[in-house]
């Protein structure tokens, strides 16, 4: 009888506790949420969270890369292993494109605030300056002899702070097309590095562009082709 009593008792008391409601933490879980939702919204929570995801996806190919290493290629075979790392790799530049243009949005309006004050000390016709910088053959090194030109770019620049900087490359149609698209983007960037050596300064915007050969007739070798234009507008983009 005690032992019946000892059970009933016992269920009982698992059916009262059962019945006793616990404390409501829905509000605390709606404002974790909430708070977690605020945090990522937006131009800036798109800069935060990529820039998070970016760290986060780098450090794991990182870890990858020292893991390979640390052991002999002839051990044993991980592409499973190499393929993730070159995955995460891939995923840490895509979030930090992301970030970047995350920050490009959120400091547009500025550049254009700035844009319009610096327009308008701008002395009246001023107006965009126009320069080629000319490569040998199948180069993407820039010659010595070019250098000032870059340089005469700088200094305009170093005037105009806020100025529209646009850096195309070509080649001309000697060889295979996908090639020479190749070689120009490396002239412009090779434009690009000359010129940040000289200082460009942070308001000013700098777009670049691979155009490949010239238009005309195939397999003409012409110097004139093998350049750089570079072009720069001292009001800046954000004016018209």
């Amino acid at each position: 009888m005690k032992r019946w009593l000892s059970a009933a008792a016992l269920a009982g008391a698992m059916i009262a506790l059962g019945a006793c409601e616990g404390p409501n933490r829905q509000p605390q879980l709606d404002t974790i949420q909430s708070n977690v939702d605020a945090t990522y919204e937006g131009d800036f929570g798109a800069l935060l969270y990529n820039m998070y995801r970016a760290g986060e996806k780098a450090q794991a190919a990182q870890d990858v890369k020292a893991h390979l290493e640390a052991d002999p290629p002839d051990v044993y075979n991980r592409l499973d292993l190499l393929e993730g790392g070159v995955t995460a790799s891939e995923e840490a530049l895509a979030h930090r494109q992301a970030a970047e243009a995350a920050l490009d949005r959120i400091l547009d309006p500025l550049r254009a605030r700035i844009a319009y004050l610096e327009s308008l000390h701008v002395p009246e016709g001023t107006g965009t300056m126009l320069l080629s910088v000319f490569f040998d053959a199948g180069s993407a090194t820039v010659d010595q002899s070019e250098i000032g030109k870059i340089e005469e770019a700088a200094n305009f620049l170093s005037q105009y702070p806020i100025a529209a900087v646009s850096i195309v490359g070509y080649t001309d149609t000697v060889g295979n097309a996908a090639a020479n698209r190749e070689l120009s983007r490396r002239r412009a960037v090779a434009v690009v590095e000359t010129l940040r050596e000289f200082g460009v300064p942070p308001a000013s915007t700098v777009a670049v562009d691979a155009a490949g050969e010239v238009p005309g007739a195939d397999r003409v070798d012409d110097p004139g082709s093998r350049r750089v234009d570079i072009s720069i507008s001292p009001h800046g983009r954000y004016v018209q």
